[in-house]
């Protein structure tokens, strides 16, 4: 911002819009929570431990059986813990850019949707951010059992009008690139093991990258603020 930009937006660090903002991007109750579904994930690979001690093939066969669903849903879950401070942050950065447009004219760069999940680059060659990856892993997570088998497939090519699956095929093509795949009992875990995650109890240091991101959009609505 120019001095002059500055005098006219009235103190924009002033606007509840950017504390809002500050107070999303400096809340880590969501670390807290990761915490506990990772202490959780940590039991649950503890029994199949044990089970694998035991010296009974069929019963350390059943237990990994039954972990492993149980895995698949805390892994989900956290996703989706993920996924709400990523909603939150972004909505509050979304709100304060469109004030300062609409009230002052101002246009406060980087703090477009599509410039807040980008932040980070190119994670792995996927053409994706990381932010935008575990977007695509949590809405997966949700809408997985009411995806339509034709999700999984592209359409015919030169198929005219509007493709009713167009948004599902969209995150489908994303978390395919982190190994997901269609009927899978594991592509949760996949998920994690693409970011780098194993043991999956360690899946605290995602939600610290996450974290990391959300401070770096704080400190862009800062820098345009000053």
């Amino acid at each position: 911002m120019t001095k002059a930009k500055k005098r006219s937006a009235s103190s924009p660090r002033r606007n509840p819009l950017f504390r809002l903002l500050k107070y999303e991007a400096e809340d880590e109750r969501f670390l807290q929570i990761s915490g506990d579904f990772a202490g959780l994930i940590r039991r649950s690979e503890k029994a199949r431990r044990n089970a694998a001690r035991q010296g009974n093939p069929d019963y350390a066969e059943a237990v990994a059986e039954r972990e492993a669903d149980y895995l698949e849903e805390l892994v989900g879950a956290s996703f989706l813990v993920l996924q709400t401070k990523i909603r939150r942050v972004t909505r509050a950065a979304e709100r304060l850019a469109k004030f300062m447009r609409e009230h002052h004219g101002l246009t406060m760069n980087g703090l477009d949707h599509q410039s807040i999940f980008g932040l980070g680059g190119n994670c792995r060659k996927t053409g994706h951010s990381r932010i935008a990856l575990i977007w695509a892993v949590g809405n997966y997570y949700k809408h997985r059992d009411e995806w339509d088998a034709e999700v999984w497939k592209d359409p015919p090519t030169g198929a005219q009008g509007r493709d009713p699956h167009r948004q599902s095929r969209g995150t489908r093509r994303t978390v395919e690139k982190l190994g997901i795949v269609q009927h899978s009992p594991n592509n949760m875990r996949r998920a994690l093991e693409f970011f780098g995650i194993k043991p999956y109890s360690k899946c605290e240091v995602l939600a610290e990258k996450v974290q990391a991101w959300a401070k770096k959009v704080y400190q862009l609505a800062e820098k345009e603020c000053r």
